[in-house]
């Protein structure tokens, strides 16, 4: 996987992760697994098509990982000059905000979930071993740590969902 394709499927308007490029440069010298089942791959502008039905979000996602089940990992444009990492499970289920920017992603993902959109983060992984080499790159990469659990990245609006989720819902009301 190069960085050129997956800058393809990105929209102008959502700007590409220096840690992302990091990340690709990483996964090409190191190989799979990344951490648990997550991969890389680029998305395409029909990715948002058939998930969404309807391509009125295609400006606003980008995608970048996949789950084994076809689950999307995407940066979301937020429309208030944030881009947060999201997952859009393959069934139209765990639709959520992974992390507010690139490198808590890589910190997330380095805990070592098997699929990160639908483990209750707020526990320690149960199955996987997290993957040691790639945990101590993004130490070192971007100095930083690595929780034992995911539970400083969930965030919930009072509805009990996430904003994502919550935008979601209001634009599969708006164009279906």
């Amino acid at each position: 996987m190069n960085s050129k394709d997956i800058k393809k499927g990105f929209p102008p308007n959502i700007p590409f992760p220096r840690e992302l490029e990091q990340l690709i440069d990483w996964t090409n010298q190191n190989g799979y697994p990344i951490s648990g089942f997550f991969e890389l791959r680029a998305g395409d502008k029909d990715t948002m098509f058939y998930w969404f039905g309807f391509r009125h979000v295609d400006e606003k996602l980008a995608q970048f990982g996949a789950g084994a089940d076809g689950s999307l990992y995407c940066i979301w444009d937020a429309g208030d000059q944030s881009f947060p990492v999201v997952h859009l499970g393959s069934e139209g289920d765990g639709i959520k905000v992974l992390a507010a920017n690139f490198t808590d992603f890589l910190r997330l993902l380095a805990i070592g979930y098997g699929e990160l959109g639908f483990e209750d983060l707020s526990k320690p992984p149960e199955e996987n071993e997290p993957n040691s080499k790639f945990q101590e790159w993004v130490k070192v990469q971007f100095n930083t740590n690595i929780p034992t659990n995911g539970s400083e990245f969930i965030a919930l609006e009072e509805n009990g969902k996430c904003r994502f989720a919550n935008w979601v819902d209001h634009v599969c009301v708006k164009y279906n």
